[in-house]
This record gives structure tokens, C-alpha cells and sequence, in this order.
């Protein structure tokens, strides 16, 4: 079933192309060579694109509706794209990586 938001392989494929900023940057921190991107660097940017990537393949994925009636009712549907399904939690697990690594970076006794 088809609601218009793209083809299967579009959204994941934007999506893995926006992670790819963020994962060059975890793989460096993790390794020590941390590169030297210049405005890619900061914080806004590395999550607004994990944000881009995680959001644009959830509407791939959900598709919400209220169906007219006596009492209205809210139709959910979830389509199984595997692919998206992976690109969405590459997102969220990253995300989870770069908030910590920022607590741990700017929170830490003195």
C-alpha cells in the first residue's frame, strides 16, 4: 500500500547519505582522529542531519489517518522496509553516541 511518500529505496537511500557526515565523525572521535571538517563539526549540524535522516525515513515508514465516523477513529499504518527500518536506528543509535559524547566532553569534574 502506497501513500505517495516516495519510493521504498529513496527515502533510506537520502537517509544513509545524511549519516554518512555523522558516521565519519564517531568513527574519528572513536579512533582519535577526530577530522577537521570546519562547520560540519558542530553539534547543530551533526544532529539536525541525523534528525533529517531519522525523520524523513520515519514518514517512509508511518502513515497516520483519521477515518470519519461515529466516534472518529486514528488509523496507523507501518510499512516494513527493512532498509529504512535500519537507517532509522543507525540514526537514533548515533544520536544517542554524539549526546553522550557531549555530556561526557562538557560535564566532567574538576
Amino acid at each position: 500500500m502506497s501513500y505517495g511518500h516516495g519510493s521504498a529505496f529513496g527515502g533510506p537511500l537520502w537517509g544513509a547519505l545524511l549519516l554518512m557526515i555523522p558516521i565519519a565523525f564517531v568513527v574519528g572521535a572513536l579512533t582519535g582522529h577526530t577530522p577537521t571538517w570546519g562547520f560540519l563539526q558542530n553539534p547543530v549540524v551533526l544532529l539536525g542531519l541525523l534528525g533529517v535522516a531519522a525523520l524523513g525515513n520515519l514518514r517512509s515508514l508511518v502513515h497516520a489517518e483519521v477515518l470519519k465516523g461515529k466516534p472518529p477513529t486514528l488509523r496507523i499504518d507501518i510499512a516494513a522496509n527493512p532498509v529504512s527500518i535500519i537507517v532509522l536506528a543507525v540514526a537514533g543509535l548515533l544520536g544517542a553516541l554524539l549526546i553522550g559524547y557531549a555530556f561526557v566532553e562538557n560535564f566532567t569534574r574538576r
